[in-house]
């Protein structure tokens, strides 16, 4: 294991015994995309059974003797997700190792396996705070993250220089908070998951049913915030605007903590994993800092123009659209406000829009490239309530 990793998870909740090793597996169904058990760590006094897909070039064409120095991406599932097999062989088209894990203790057809984490009336038990760490689903699940990119970095076929991670939802939290755990990824993509979740987010009721202390526990152990400060790898972060679980308060308050990142968020974005997963931005970022192929366009964080608003751009890929985008509504729950677009003009490297509609609220500034991808800048809080 690398020296790196040891240096940065010692100290956490997983600086625990078997966290550095390559995990035993054990093939159990082989066609595009591979079916596999590995071992997590210590779980009711054995180690958890974790069930995952992997797939690859070779996997797919059915000649695994192709599969040479191949980029890797570990794909990390939300609420209610599985090892999602069709998300795996995805990438594999696109030229990738991936690996696809289910962390609630269930193989196919969600179907609960031998030795998997348990869920009480098959209902994922976020939250729960139990006197024993290794019976607690969010460190079980952050463990089998770690152990699955051991495993994928121990394949002959995957160049461990290259390896990224993206999830989705519940898999963006643990993207967050791996991201300041885990510094072998060249790139992370957490997808609607961000930190700050008692502040603002679905998830603060949930917290608050709790009693004081297994609260503060909980947040104290698992909440990206404190985790996510500590990254040097860039993030794209990817968020809808109104989306019902992460709102744009407490993403903001997270991708503010990380140095190098991107943005994109985006109007009617709907939640699920398949309406994460196939947002290109995300395959065209984590290709960039792994392939070397053209970057996504990064606006900078925007600003007053006399009465109007402005915004530098980095631009990568030809620019077709830029817009103003804001809301004047002041609806409590930020995931109800109502959004509006206008067209922004675009002059060399610096977007600018006349004058911001009045009564605005919130407001962010977005480029669109001849690809379709959508880069954001951060979202400009006015209302006092949101600063």
């Amino acid at each position: 294991m690398s020296q790196q990793l040891s240096a940065q998870i010692k100290g956490t909740l997983w600086d625990v015994k078997g966290i550095h090793d390559v995990p035993e597996y054990k093939t159990v169904s082989t066609d595009s995309a591979i079916g596999i058990i590995y071992q997590g760590l210590t779980y009711k006094g054995k180690a958890q059974n974790v069930f995952a897909y992997y797939a690859t070039p070779g996997t797919l064409s059915g000649d695994r003797s192709k599969d040479k120095n191949l980029p890797a991406v570990i794909l990390v599932h939300g609420g209610g997700g599985t090892a999602f097999k069709e998300w795996a062989i995805m990438w594999a088209k696109k030229g990738y190792a991936a690996i696809s894990m289910d962390m609630r203790g269930n193989g196919p057809g969600k179907k609960h396996i031998d030795g998997g984490f348990d869920e009480p009336d098959s209902q994922t038990p976020y939250f729960t705070i139990t006197p024993q760490l290794n019976e607690q689903w969010m460190f079980q699940a952050v463990a089998d993250v770690i152990l699955a990119n051991n495993l994928v970095r121990s394949f002959p076929e995957v160049d461990v220089n290259r390896t990224a991670i993206t999830g989705i939802s519940w898999g963006g939290i643990i993207t967050c908070l791996l991201a300041g755990v885990d510094d072998r990824y060249k790139a992370a993509v957490p997808v609607y998951g961000c930190g700050y979740l008692l502040q603002n987010s679905s998830m603060r009721k949930e917290l608050l049913k709790l009693n004081d202390k297994d609260r503060q526990t909980w947040v104290d152990q698992y909440d990206p915030l404190h985790y996510i400060g500590k990254t040097k790898m860039p993030m794209l972060f990817l968020d809808g605007a109104n989306d019902p679980h992460f709102y744009l308060d407490s993403y903001a308050k997270t991708y503010r903590m990380v140095k190098d990142k991107n943005i994109s968020i985006k109007i009617g974005l709907k939640h699920s994993h398949h309406y994460a997963w196939v947002n290109d931005e995300i395959f065209a970022y984590i290709n960039n800092y792994l392939n070397k192929t053209t970057p996504l366009n990064k606006i900078e964080k925007p600003e007053h123009a006399g009465e109007g608003v402005g915004a530098k751009i980095e631009i990568h890929a030809p620019v077709v659209k830029v817009y103003l985008n804001f809301t004047r509504d002041t609806t409590g729950v930020l995931m109800n406000r109502k959004w509006e677009s206008t067209e922004a003009m675009l002059n060399d490297s610096r977007i600018t829009a006349s004058a911001l509609p009045p009564g605005t609220t919130m407001w962010y500034i977005s480029a669109i490239d001849n690809r379709g991808s959508q880069t954001s800048s951060e979202v400009v809080f006015i209302d006092p309530k949101l600063k």
